[in-house]
């Protein structure tokens, strides 16, 4: 008389593979969202950065722009005209004080 096997309460090949499937996609995903978590904040420093150095532009604008409008008035056209350039108008006599004393 023939022996009949029992199975003896162990998994299947089957149940195996589908089992270390899970395991292997359960780490894959993990390992995706932590890279895409670092990305994340990477993008967000980025951003937060250029956002700072757009306001700084803005405030840069804002004052190249000033400075147009007061760059347009004649007491300051003047202005730079006589301490930058020494330009003078006609008769007018420059003296210039240094700190040297003559004895």
């Amino acid at each position: 008389m023939r022996k009949v096997r029992r199975k003896t309460g162990g998994i299947s090949f089957l149940t195996a593979m589908i089992c270390i499937c899970f395991v292997v996609v359960g780490i894959l995903c993990i390992t995706r969202y932590a890279n895409i978590s670092k990305q994340k904040e990477r993008l967000k420093a980025e951003n937060e950065s250029l956002i700072a150095q757009s306001e700084a532009l803005s405030d840069k604008l804002k004052q190249i722009r000033a400075q147009e409008e007061f760059g347009k008035d004649d007491a300051y056209i003047e202005s730079v005209a006589r301490a930058q350039l020494d330009m003078v108008y006609p008769g007018e006599i420059i003296f210039r004080v240094t700190g040297e004393k003559y004895n």
